[in-house]
């Protein structure tokens, strides 16, 4: 049997939780028992793949108590689907500190998260990456999205599928930016179903999305730490200046690209 610190990280597997099976990344505690447990929730479109390298140089830098797990979401049952990922983390560590991280609309789910347990004594702290907290559909992307034909879309995306790889790599190298193992899940998510159930899930979330509870904030404040980019066109600079301006010691300014691709 192999010992965990000898096997490659992440590794990927179904996690299985209420009654829901959940593509999942997972890096374990390379001791006995963990001390801290971080459960990572993704953005649009919600694959944990995107983030892989991101919370492998994570897990490479922490202490070797840590636990990392990451799963995709569906649109089903988003938020109790999350809550129930926390509580069966719990029950497998009751002893350890939880970190909740989300990224876009996946910060929002991990508010809800502790929302829905915030009387749960060991959550240390939420880290949301470009969050995705209120007015989504005011934002750069939002007014865009809210006026995408997704028939048309999609069947950009079914076209290009069938491009060969080599130059389908090149492609969304040159027009996302993007480089390694993100131009990889990119491409996978080059089929026309999956673009259309992409965008009417931001349509669902931008219908949903809307205003900040700010009492919930103000008694939570010390267990937030939030990062905004001057780039980021689903949580634009103004959102940082107000939440600067309602939470004056929160809010810090970072490069989008850490989130999804190792920098």
């Amino acid at each position: 049997m192999h010992r965990l610190d000898t096997l490659k990280t992440p590794l990927r597997a179904d996690w299985q939780v209420a009654e829901d099976s959940t593509y999942t990344l997972w890096w374990p505690a390379r001791v006995d028992k963990a001390e801290t447990v971080m459960l990572f929730i993704p953005g649009n479109p919600g694959l944990i793949e995107y983030y892989a390298e991101f919370l492998q140089s994570i897990y490479e830098d922490a202490p070797s108590t840590l636990v990392i797990f990451g799963g995709t979401y569906s649109l089903q049952d988003q938020i109790d689907h999350k809550v129930a990922c926390f509580d069966a983390l719990q029950r497998q560590h009751p002893d350890a500190r939880f970190v909740i991280m989300g990224h876009s609309i996946g910060a929002y789910f991990a508010v809800e998260v502790l929302k829905h347990r915030q009387h749960v004594a060991n959550i240390d702290r939420l880290i949301a990456l470009f969050p995705c907290l209120y007015d989504i559909a005011m934002s750069p992307n939002g007014r865009v999205v809210s006026r995408i034909p997704t028939g048309f879309v999609s069947n950009i995306a079914s076209a290009l599928s069938l491009i060969s790889p080599p130059i389908l790599e090149r492609l969304v190298q040159l027009f996302t930016g993007q480089q390694g193992h993100a131009v990889k899940v990119t491409m996978s998510l080059l089929r026309g179903s999956f673009v259309r159930t992409m965008i009417d899930l931001a349509r669902e979330e931008m219908a949903h999305v809307k205003e900040l509870d700010h009492d919930f904030y103000k008694a939570h404040l010390d267990k937030f730490i939030i990062y905004y980019s001057e780039t980021d066109s689903w949580a634009p600079v103004e959102q940082y200046h107000y939440m600067k301006q309602s939470y004056p010691d929160h809010g810090k300014e970072k490069e989008h690209c850490t989130v999804l691709d190792k920098s």
